[in-house]
């Protein structure tokens, strides 16, 4: 669940840089709630990378733990 999680929050922080460096403005949902500015995107995307990486780790641990 952490992985899908942090899966959109990637994607809202990578729309949000890409909106802000080839268009007008962000993209996505997250410009909806608040106005980040460019450095605030990239630690959304850093977080959801986090969140990502951190759920597949544990999944990942978790299947080799039952296979022992």
């Amino acid at each position: 669940m952490r992985a899908i999680i942090g899966f959109i929050v990637m994607v809202q922080g990578g729309l949000g840089l890409a909106g802000l460096f080839f268009a007008d403005g962000p993209w996505g949902v997250l410009r909806h709630v608040v106005d980040l500015p460019w450095p605030a995107y990239a630690g959304v995307f850093a977080a959801g990378a986090a969140l990502m990486v951190w759920g597949e780790s544990d999944r990942k641990r978790k299947e080799t733990g039952a296979a022992a």
